[in-house]
Order: C-alpha cells, then structure tokens, then sequence
C-alpha cells in the first residue's frame, strides 16, 4: 500500500511540465510524402535559425527520437515559428533545457553522443531535463491552414518568447512505421526571430498537464482541471493534446465570480484545430482557465495517464503574454503545482483519500481514479490537500524530506493537517 504524500510525489514529478513527450499515432500509415511541395526550407540569414532532425524508421516499429542542439550564443528572440515533418507522425517538439553545454551522458549516466539522433521511446524527460517548450506543432504542414495548428504560431509585433544565449535545446520526434518498408523522417523547426531592441515584451508557453486520468475497460471517463493566474495576462490562442482514446474537448476561461465562458470545442485528438482569439483573450489576476477531456476506451485494460502511447494525455498549450514563469505550469506565484482538479464521480474527500492510500504500488489507474471519481463539490478540498502533500507542504518540509522518507511523511501530515480536516468533513452535497 502507499502513502498519498510518497505516491504523488513520485507519480506527479515525472508527469510535470513534459506530458507532451508521447503521442499517440494510432494507425496511420506512415509514407515518404513530405507536406506542401516541398520540405521547409531555412529562414534568410540574420532571420531565425532552423532545426532539423531526419531519420530512418525501421518497418514494423514504433520510436521517440531526440536530438540536442545549442541555441546561438546571442539566443533567440523568437516571434514566429513553422513547423513541418513527414508522414508517420503525430507531433514534432522543441524544448529547452537547463543545459549551458550539451551533456555527454544521460541523466542515467549512459554515455552519449546527444548531438546526433538517438533514441527516447520512454520520453525525452527519461534521459534528460526539460524546462519548457519552444516551439512545435502537431499538425504535419504547420503553415498550411489559417491558424497554423502549431504551438507557437505568430506572435503580435514586439512579443517574443526569449531562448538565453547557449540554451541546450531538445527536438523530440515521435514515429509509427507500420508498413513493411523503411520510413524516412524529416522533421524541420523554423523559429523566426527578432532583434532585441524590437522585443517590448516577453511571451510565454502554457503547457498544463493534468495527470488525473484514468479509463476503465471498455468504459468512460473524463478528466477536468483548473489554473488560476496571479497575473494579468493575454493568450494569443491555445489548443488541446490527447491521445487516440480522447472523443471530447472543451476549455473555458472562468471569472473571478466563477461565470464561465466557453472558449474552445472538438472532438479530435489529431489534426487537431487552435483556437485563435482575435483580440486576445484577457485573463486577469484570479480567474482561471479550465480545461476538460473525455474519454472512450475500447480496449480490456484501464488506462491511466503516462508517457507512452500506451497511456493518454490532457493538456492545454498556447502561447500568452506576458510572461508568467509560474502560471505557464499552472504554479501559484512562490512556484508550487497549484490547479483544482474537479472528479466526475459520486466520492467525498474522505473516501477519495481513503482510496489513494489503499491503493496498491503499480496501479496507477487506479489511484488516479480515486480522485477521478470524487464528486465535482469537493474538488477545491482535494485539490489543496494533493497539492499541500506534493510540494512537500509548500517547502515547509524540505529539510525534512531530504533525510528519509519517515521523518518526510510525518512533517507533511503535520503541516498538512489544515487541508487534511478541510477534506475530511467536504461532503457531495
């Protein structure tokens, strides 16, 4: 059995900031057919810079490459992007690292040559640190339709989202060859950029990952979460990131009052539309903007949230400005995971928390699902006492943390003990 504050702790810490690190590309079949008439060719000197990963798919597999490459030593003032990859592919990402030279091992210690293509399948996060995300798209041609279905897209005159001088950066290709031939990938990255007395204002990437998912077999569900800024800010547009079990989308900004408004629809998990807001929309200090995917799992296993293709996703990415170092990860202004996450089922607190402790080491569809099927009242209530266990009591309980998991367990239930009662007497009514 396991402890709420040790499970979350290992199971959240993977799953933050990177969720994005493996589609799904379901079963279509990959060809050598690049979009547009041709393949992206670089920016004009003194415009921007491009990345490139290209590769050969062996038939008959499934793989996650990665390449790292060093950003120019005066960085990026990046204003634009368009992204472009051959068939085979659901997504093509760009991340930044902490990183000020390319590292020759893994963070397992394997030793590596990272300049050139190699293999992630378990997720970029795996071998290496990321910070946040650059650039990418999902569509294969991000410059082909109006609103670009890239992450990125156009920014307005004067943003830009800033990479520093020498950053390491992470290009992350996701691959299904299910023909009998080898697959020839090429995937290309344009960032267009800007000089740095044209830049009047930083811009961010929202990237928020809700890792409370959970499908039973052959069955339903769905997964809703909630980012309150601290920040007055504009998002120029979002958009979603499933995998193939994903039948619903929708997002809503809510005010201070709690009104809600809807912002963005679908039901696709690939091709998937941006929604871009015209003028932009504004978001001020303490509302919020709420996201919700529903689920359809047609196969006899649960499935929980994860990694690989084996597993699925709910995010919300786009780019806003200014920027917010916290919010873009959905943290609250000192740095600490803080959304309010809202189950679907007919559970209280109590019985939620009850059910994560219970739960058995491993299943983790099944320990999501306790917070999954709680009811949408005692969401606010479950919400801070999971995000008072994760961060360690907001900090309190580092020192404590750092010497063994025991003293650890016993200063967080302490410092937690506040949420702890609020959740024991929050019922469904």
């Amino acid at each position: 059995m396991r402890t709420i504050a040790s499970s979350f702790i290992a199971l959240l810490g993977a799953a933050a900031l990177v969720g994005c690190s493996s589609s799904d590309t379901g079963t279509e079949t990959p060809g050598n057919e690049t979009p547009g008439n041709e393949m992206l060719e670089p920016p004009p000197e003194g415009t921007g810079v491009q990345y490139r990963m290209t590769a050969t798919i062996d038939p008959g597999t499934e793989v996650e490459r990665c390449q790292l490459f060093v950003a120019p030593p005066e960085g990026l003032n990046v204003n634009r992007e368009v992204v472009r990859f051959s068939t085979g592919s659901h997504h093509v990402l760009l991340y930044t690292t902490p990183y000020t030279e390319i590292p020759t091992t893994t963070r397992n210690g394997d030793p590596i040559d990272a300049t050139q293509v190699h293999d992630c399948s378990e997720g970029p996060q795996a071998y290496w640190d990321v910070k946040g995300v650059v650039a990418g798209s999902q569509s294969p041609d991000s410059s082909q339709t109006p609103n670009g279905n890239s992450f990125l897209g156009d920014l307005p005159e004067g943003v830009a989202l800033k990479v520093a001088p020498g950053t390491v950066l992470l290009m992350n290709t996701h691959y299904l060859n299910s023909s009998s031939k080898p697959l020839e990938t090429d995937a290309r990255i344009n960032l267009y950029t800007i000089a740095d007395d044209e830049v009047k204002t930083e811009a961010g990437m929202l990237f928020h990952y809700n890792p409370f998912i959970s499908i039973p077999a052959r069955g339903t569900s769905s997964s809703q979460m909630r980012c309150t800024t601290d920040t007055d800010i504009s998002v120029v547009r979002i958009q979603s990131h499933m995998h193939r079990r994903a039948v619903g989308y929708v997002a809503r900004k809510i005010d201070a009052d709690g009104e809600a408004t809807e912002l963005y629809a679908h039901d696709r998990w690939e091709g998937v539309p941006s929604q871009e807001f015209t003028p932009f929309l504004e978001v001020k200090a303490g509302e919020a903007l709420e996201y919700r995917c529903d689920f359809k799992n047609t196969e006899d296993r649960n499935i929980a949230q994860g990694l690989t293709t084996k597993d699925e996703m709910c995010m919300l990415i786009g780019p806003y400005f200014p920027r917010s170092k916290t919010y873009e990860n959905c943290e609250n202004e000192e740095g600490f995971f803080a959304p309010t996450w809202t189950g679907i089922g007919t559970t209280t607190c109590a019985e939620a928390v009850s059910c994560m402790s219970s739960t058995p080491n491993g299943d983790d569809a099944a320990f999501y699902s306790c917070v999954v099927n709680s009811c949408a009242s005692v969401g606010p209530q479950i919400s801070d006492l999971i995000n008072c266990q994760i961060t360690g009591a907001y900090g309190a309980c580092d020192e404590d943390c750092s010497q063994d998991a025991e003293a650890c367990g016993t200063c967080i239930t302490t410092a937690c003990a506040g949420e702890m009662e609020a959740c024991e007497v929050a019922t469904c009514d």
